[in-house]
């Protein structure tokens, strides 16, 4: 497979936008741009061509941009194979190095030299190499009367086979089937990985995570979110498992740096991957995410970091042990608030139940053309309404066995898939010594039987119940925490020396741990099998809707493949009498820290308040327009999950920024993109540079850069 593999461009036009220079919704596919919107994007100040964006056939932009970890994005920055992306990224990787002799997190990292980076066990980069459009040949093994399970089943094994055929081991080269338009049409993506990923600088925590929990998903920001990584390849310039002997990878395209900087309504581009978005979900689906799966998200979650928060704070081995867990639980926990507040304040349902009356009444106008989609609405507020227990029931679960690490280690053993080169007892012993690097067992404790407790009490009624709740009452008179204590006492699993020693599944198979987390798991696919399957009618009503509306290009749904999004620098009105302005400078952060001595998220470790107080920046990094220090900014473009760590393009393609987070008063633009205040914030990458030179001595790394002014 590859250089035989012609890449075809997946034509996607952009949809014809106001050239008054707003924001336009959508997280396009970049391979062809045509002439129209080259035209409409030159106008907001896009200088390059667009097979300098795109090209199958000489090095582009698209070339400097990597999916960071299978989690994030990310771009190569130098001709020796550097990537930033963002401090959240890149937080597991740091956390895995520190301890509470070299701690990474709290004081930052900085390799003086290429020797001294630092490998990451299981972080990739990957490369997109094409994009091939296989609706038909997937489709066409569907029979037309397959109802929604057979057809689910079908284009699964379709999509495997197409995936392995173009898989490449030895190049590290491997493809993925993806559906769009909730399988309506499927593409092929290619791409190559490369697994030697090494950790070259970070920021101190207090300034990468700034603001932390309190300023998540909020603006104004002041979060430095960055960290370096170097790709390494082997000495022929390919992909290759970690070795000594690799040498940094010479990419085929980099993406130069811009100190020259913006004002409102200069034009910025991201490109990267963001996740998922349900922008065409019908109202009932909105109401069912809401209820049934961010409300149940938030409540345990709630449980698990009020079990964790009080631990870290007191220990900083302990701080360490689960400080990337506590992140990632925390992100969604409060993404949750804010996209189901945000949903009831903007009116996001009366919008979209508008949208279906009108959807429904073109149906009925003329049912010979339309009869297809005759009763979707119907059929979709009666199927989910109908999942509506089921569904609440399995996020609890869900959220259950993710708040314990020895949960998750036995569903990691259940689930695993063994590789040839090796035995399932040196799986097991490898993936003991992972989980426990990260464990402290009296915190496990404390939270399993907190999460057990919360379940009992958070399940609509006591069929939901666990048949443990039932041992529990005749063994332990009821007492929960009694029976973690003998399940702790007894688990194998829960003694690190005990578990490194199993060699096969069947020795913890009535493991106590396992035995709990099994039972959750068969719960889990009991209730999922119930739920009347709603994908077909959302599928009916995305058609319904593109028929309806035949002359406006409709963008396919986040789906975690390469995307651009284009807008403009520009601040935002979330309410009358205030204004927020489109970038935030230097002392606001020192504000925040004087302001606030109480709230943890604004400490500042003293080398760097001693830093922000003398303002030792470089004058070079100062904006010249505005003279102040520039820490981040606003623009218009349309992100999400999946985007963080996605390179900020100015006009001409040089970077500007770091996308990592949206504002909270748009956290609904998942379902509902809104022009007025869906903003997308960006650390500036002359902060970036800043913290790099000036505060971490790292001048070897602005030295690879190509710079300009």
């Amino acid at each position: 497979m590859n250089s035989r593999i012609l890449k075809i461009c997946v034509v996607m036009m952009l949809t014809l936008i106001s050239t008054s220079a707003k924001a336009d919704e959508g997280m396009w596919m970049i391979c062809n741009i045509s002439h129209r919107t080259d035209s409409v994007l030159r106008t907001l100040g896009l200088e390059l061509s667009p097979e300098e964006i795109y090209s199958a056939d000489q090095p582009s932009l698209n070339n400097a941009i990597v999916m960071f970890g299978g989690y994030c994005s990310g771009v190569v920055v130098s001709s020796e194979g550097l990537v930033f992306t963002n401090h959240h990224c890149g937080y597991g990787s740091i956390q895995s190095h520190s301890s509470t002799s070299h701690d990474y997190l709290k004081n930052g990292f900085f390799a003086k030299k290429q020797k001294d980076e630092l490998p990451n066990k299981d972080l990739y980069v990957s490369f997109h190499l094409s994009t091939i459009d296989v609706t038909d040949k997937v489709l066409s093994y569907v029979p037309f009367d397959a109802d929604e399970r057979t057809r689910a089943l079908i284009i699964d094994s379709v999509c495997s086979l197409m995936s392995e055929a173009v898989e490449d081991t030895a190049k590290f080269i491997h493809g993925e089937v993806v559906p769009y338009y909730r399988g309506d049409k499927y593409y092929l993506s290619i791409y190559q990985d490369f697994k030697d990923v090494r950790l070259v600088c970070a920021p101190p925590e207090c300034l990468g995570k700034f603001g932390g929990d309190t300023d998540n998903w909020v603006w104004p920001r002041q979060t430095c979110d960055f960290s370096v990584f170097r790709i390494y390849a082997d000495k022929y310039n390919n992909p290759a498992e970690y070795s000594e002997n690799n040498v940094p990878y010479k990419p085929v395209r980099y993406a130069h740096v811009s100190l020259a900087g913006y004002r409102p309504g200069s034009y910025c581009m991201t490109f990267g991957y963001p996740g998922s978005t349900s922008r065409y979900l019908c109202s009932y689906g909105i109401v069912d995410m809401m209820e049934n799966e961010n409300k149940p998200r938030i409540q345990v979650r709630e449980v698990i970091l009020d079990s964790w928060k009080n631990a870290m704070e007191a220990d900083d081995a302990v701080r360490i042990k689960y400080s990337s867990k506590y992140a990632q639980c925390s992100n969604y926990w409060k993404n949750s608030i804010g996209m189901n507040e945000s949903i009831e304040r903007f009116g996001v349902l009366d919008e979209k139940r508008n949208m279906e009356k009108e959807l429904n009444e073109w149906i009925m106008s003329d049912t010979d053309a339309n009869s297809e989609y005759v009763g979707v609405l119907d059929s979709l507020n009666s199927n989910y309404a109908s999942n509506s227990t089921y569904k609440y029931v399995c996020t609890l679960i869900e959220e259950t066995l993710k708040g314990s690490s020895l949960n998750m280690l036995s569903l990691d053993l259940l689930n695993h898939a063994i590789s040839e080169s090796e035995s399932e007892g040196d799986y097991i012993e490898r993936k003991v010594t992972e989980a426990y690097k990260d464990i402290d067992m009296d915190l496990e404790k404390k939270t399993l039987s907190a999460l057990l407790k919360n379940y009992a009490s958070a399940v609509p009624d006591s069929t939901f119940l666990l048949s443990v709740y039932s041992r529990i009452d005749s063994a332990y008179n009821g007492d929960i925490d009694a029976y973690i204590a003998d399940v702790f006492s007894t688990s194998k699993l829960a003694n690190q020396e005990e578990a490194k020693r199993v060699k096969n599944i069947k020795e913890v198979a009535e493991d106590p741990v396992v035995d709990l987390t099994f039972e959750m798991l068969m719960k889990y696919y009991m209730y999922s099998s119930l739920s009347k399957d709603t994908n077909n009618d959302e599928r009916r009503l995305e058609e319904a809707l593109r028929a309806m509306n035949k002359d406006k290009e409709y963008y396919p749904d986040a789906n975690f493949t390469l995307r651009m999004s284009y807008g403009i620098v520009e601040g935002y009105s979330p309410m009358k009498n205030i204004v927020y302005d489109y970038y935030t400078k230097a002392s606001t952060l020192l504000d925040k820290n004087n302001n606030y001595p109480t709230n943890r998220d604004y400490d500042l470790i003293p080398t760097v308040k001693e830093w922000f107080e003398k303002s030792n920046f470089g004058k070079k990094y100062y904006d010249k327009t505005t003279g102040d220090m520039h820490l981040c900014f606003l623009t218009n473009n349309d992100i999400t999950g999946g985007n963080s760590g996605s390179g900020m393009f100015d006009g001409k393609g040089r970077l500007i920024g770091l996308a990592f987070d949206g504002d909270w008063e748009a956290m609904s633009s998942d379902v509902m993109f809104n022009e007025k205040l869906t903003r997308c914030i960006g650390v500036d990458i002359r902060y970036v540079l800043s913290v790099i030179e000036r505060y971490s001595k790292g001048k070897r790394i602005i030295k690879e850069l190509t710079i300009e002014k």
